[in-house]
């Protein structure tokens, strides 16, 4: 299949596209630079510290009022992240040992922080919505400045255009880091990537540097001083390139279901290798098939301890008599991940001699004894890429997922003839079991039984509504049938042709009339029961979904080709109607691509 055939924009073949074609590289990449954003602080600041007061510079200002503004927020009630931030700002005061949140009074950042909020608060509505359409106006200016880049002649955006301000790190999950200080990049932080251009038409600014590699397409980069990994901002997720490379993930994961025979044979020759590393890489391999796992390669130290298969330890597994494998971690985000599978003998004695033989990595950063010690992603492909070239383990997720949606929509059996609320369940429900099936669970929201409970009440007065457009109807019907019977009867006691015409045409009126109050009724009644219908199926939705998050599977995991061509076949639009607008630019190359072939 040819992954670019069909890639558009503005209906017309991205020249890019056809550059892609001949050239491995570009010419030409040109931008304006990044946004570096500056944050508006009090100008003085004095707070009383351990009973002294100290003016506070600017950067202590500035974590100082980050930390009011977290007051009321659960964060605040978590050890981890009131020692860590404590730990950072007594540090950045110059103060030892360590402040406690008691030795320092935020009351006076904690005033301007209220203040700020009332001053919100007070706003009328039409002062609020002139300070939004000014907050959109400038959001526009920055975007055209910044918000795009100049490609082999080809004016395409960027994903991002803003580098992270300063703050305090969140994390997701139990992360050890959180509440730690994470200093934003200044300007003179940030490389960027440019072509070559006389040194007037270079972005203004007072850049680390610019230089230019072609071969990697993003637009700036600065060291994440809290974790001191390279952070990068790249083209949007609809620029050419982008959309080529999309259509290529997802082709991979198509020829891993064209081949998937071929590739088990291969991992399962592989569990009975007589080299033990192979055997090792095998086992890994089949857990990553078998479990839909990420590979999980090592974390830093200071990272939370998340778990993929390279990565399990032997707390993680339990094997049981009957032969079954327990599997129960933390995966990525700190997401609890457990599920029992049954295992083939050969990976249940691999995996018992490998628990047995569990020793921490050969690498400095790990000294918990692991079940795949020292294997890694690149051993993982290397095995996967000998039996299908390209193949990697991130290409079974993918398969995996994509695959869920096409059983559930096949299970659907919904028709073209069904109304688009039954074709829209069966599209959440297909995202949901990809979800399911990758484990991305979110906590269920804190009002969800409230919500529940609203749920069920507008689901009784809709079922009223029915009821009484029913009833409705039918007597509108029986109305109908008695004017009906009684102008055949009248026709029938006519004796003179002409009193038959006057009676016909008189009931035809009132027939007419009456048939118009039913017609009514119904298309009352079938938009009262579409709408209970589609309520049904969005609180059974909401009900099994509350705790999974179907964005990330929809984004990153599921074929969109296989939605769409199943919408095809039921007329019903999947990518317009359920994708969200923007998974619907970063999928625009599916429409072209079907249409074009």
């Amino acid at each position: 299949m040819c992954l670019l055939k069909g890639v558009q924009t503005c209906g017309r073949v991205s020249s890019y596209t056809i550059f892609l074609l001949g050239k491995s590289m570009p010419n030409q990449l040109e931008h304006n630079g990044i946004l570096v954003p500056v944050v508006i602080l009090p100008l003085n600041l004095r707070l009383e510290i351990r009973g002294e007061p100290i003016e506070l510079t600017q950067a202590q200002i500035e974590m100082a009022m980050a930390w009011a503004r977290k007051q009321g927020t659960p964060y605040v009630e978590d050890a981890v992240f009131v020692r860590n931030f404590m730990q950072d700002f007594s540090a950045a005061l110059g103060i030892k040992p360590t402040l406690s949140v008691e030795e320092i009074d935020f009351g006076p950042a904690l005033v301007i922080v209220a203040a700020e909020r009332a001053a919100r608060e007070q706003l009328t509505p039409e002062e609020r919505k002139e300070l939004a359409a000014q907050r959109k106006a400038e959001r526009e200016r920055l975007k055209e400045q910044y918000g795009y880049a100049t490609l082999d002649g080809e004016r395409v955006e960027l994903g991002n255009y803003m580098a992270e301000p300063s703050g305090i790190f969140m994390g997701r999950g139990k992360h050890p880091l959180r509440g730690k200080w994470k200093e934003g990049a200044r300007q003179q932080d940030v490389t960027l990537n440019h072509s070559p251009v006389d040194a007037d038409a270079y972005p203004k600014g007072e850049w680390a540097a610019i230089i230019w590699q072609p071969e990697s397409l993003w637009v700036a980069r600065w060291e994440d001083k809290l974790s001191a990994k390279l952070k990068y901002i790249w083209l949007s997720d609809t620029a050419p390139v982008k959309q080529v490379r999309e259509a290529a993930k997802f082709d991979k994961a198509e020829d891993l279901r064209k081949n998937l025979e071929m590739v088990s044979q291969h991992i399962e020759r592989g569990l009975e290798d007589a080299n033990a590393k192979r055997r090792m890489v095998a086992t890994a391999c089949y857990l990553i098939d078998a479990l839909c796992l990420r590979v999980g390669d090592e974390k830093d130290p200071d990272e939370a301890d998340t778990v993929g298969a390279t990565t399990l330890r032997p707390e993680h597994v339990t094997l049981h008599p009957d032969g079954a494998g327990e599997f129960r971690f933390l995966g990525k985000d700190s997401v609890l991940w457990h599920k029992k599978i049954p295992l083939p003998p050969v990976v249940q004695q691999n995996l018992e001699r490998l628990i047995q033989e569990a020793r921490p990595s050969n690498s400095a950063n790990n000294d918990k004894p692991q079940i795949f010690p020292d294997i890694d992603s690149g051993d993982v492909n290397t095995y996967l890429s000998e039996v299908l070239s390209g193949l990697t383990a991130k290409v079974f997720r993918t398969h995996h997922a994509t695959r869920a949606v096409r059983d559930s929509l096949q299970a659907s059996e919904v028709e073209a003839s069904d109304p688009d609320y039954e074709k829209w369940g069966a599209v959440v429900q297909a995202n949901l079991e990809a979800a399911l099936l990758c484990n991305h669970y979110k906590k269920a929201p804190d009002n969800w039984q409230d919500r529940r409970q609203r749920t069920k009440d507008r689901l009784g007065t809709l079922e009223e509504q029915v009821e009484r457009y029913r009833a409705e109807a039918r007597k509108l019907k029986e109305a109908l049938t008695s004017v009906q019977r009684e102008a055949r009867e009248k026709k029938k006691e006519a004796q003179k042709p002409e009193q038959r015409q006057m009676l016909a045409a008189r009931y035809a009126k009132k027939i007419a009339q009456a048939q118009k109050k039913v017609d009514v009724a119904e298309r009352k009644l079938k938009r009262a029961e579409a709408t209970l219908g589609k309520a049904k199926i969005q609180g059974a939705v909401a009900a099994k979904g509350r705790t999974w998050n179907l964005g990330t599977s929809l984004k990153s995991y599921i074929d969109p080709r296989v939605f769409y061509t199943w919408g095809q076949q039921v007329e019903y639009d999947v990518l317009g109607l359920y994708y969200p607008k923007t998974l619907q630019r970063k999928f625009a190359w599916v429409r072209e691509q079907e249409q074009d072939e």
